[in-house]
């Protein structure tokens, strides 16, 4: 049964990053970097726990547990901006001045990578502690939800490494801020949705999911087309 779990855990991840992994028609990129980035993606996930628990005890001394305040700022601050800049982090660590960064798809997959072995680990453990029926939710809900968070960080990310070669550092400067903000806002309000336990904010947060993963893989097939060199 344990194994069954962990595969469970592991799959929906593995299949998003593929998919993506497929769009990158071009260039593939070194299969070594990638499993880096898979790697240090879920070792990321430690330090974005340590800083969830800080967020919250601060969050404690200003505003009370229960209410749509605390839900609100504990969704935004406390969760996603935890999650997504230690995503970043890593992101951007790891490949912002690696060779190989030479597309623009290549952000999207590198940040794929990242925040799907962040997902895959995060999932493990929910998927031991809740059963079967916490994996099927959560491979319709988590991961693509983390992929796609993933997406619009590497979009960002991506203009920002090409501004940066067309010696536009204001517009670099401001990519690289989009490419914290944007993941941040997503996945701060489908956590508030949830968080707030309300009947009608769960019919807001599949109305949202949905319209957000249409969105994304539009934008993520259209950008595969329109992929090009970030230098030359």
């Amino acid at each position: 049964m344990y194994d069954i779990l962990v595969n469970l855990a592991i799959v929906p991840g593995l299949a998003f990053l593929y998919y993506i992994y497929t769009l990158d028609k071009i260039e593939k990129e070194p299969p070594e970097l990638l499993m880096k980035l898979v790697g240090f993606g879920a070792i990321c996930c430690f330090p974005a726990v340590l800083l969830e628990f800080i967020a919250g005890g601060i969050l404690d001394q200003f505003l009370y547990s229960g209410t749509v305040e605390y839900a609100f700022f504990e969704a935004l601050l406390g969760v996603a901006l935890m999650e997504e800049g230690c995503k970043l982090f890593v992101l951007k660590k790891l490949t912002w001045t690696h060779p190989k960064f030479n597309y623009r798809f290549d952000a999207i997959l590198y940040a794929v990578c990242v925040s799907m072995g962040f997902a895959i680990l995060e999932n493990i453990m929910y998927v031991l502690d809740g059963g079967i029926e916490t994996a099927v939710g959560r491979a319709f809900t988590s991961i693509p939800g983390h992929g796609v968070f993933a997406i619009f960080m590497g979009i960002y990310y991506g203009q920002a490494k090409e501004y940066l070669h067309r010696m536009d550092r204001k517009v670099k400067d401001r990519s690289l801020k989009l490419a914290l903000f944007i993941p941040t806002v997503l996945h701060g309000f489908y956590d508030f949705c949830l968080l707030t336990e309300d009947d009608m904010m769960v019919v807001v947060f599949f109305i949202f999911i949905l319209a957000l993963y249409a969105h994304a893989f539009f934008k993520v097939r259209k950008m595969s087309r329109e992929d090009h060199r970030i230098y030359y």
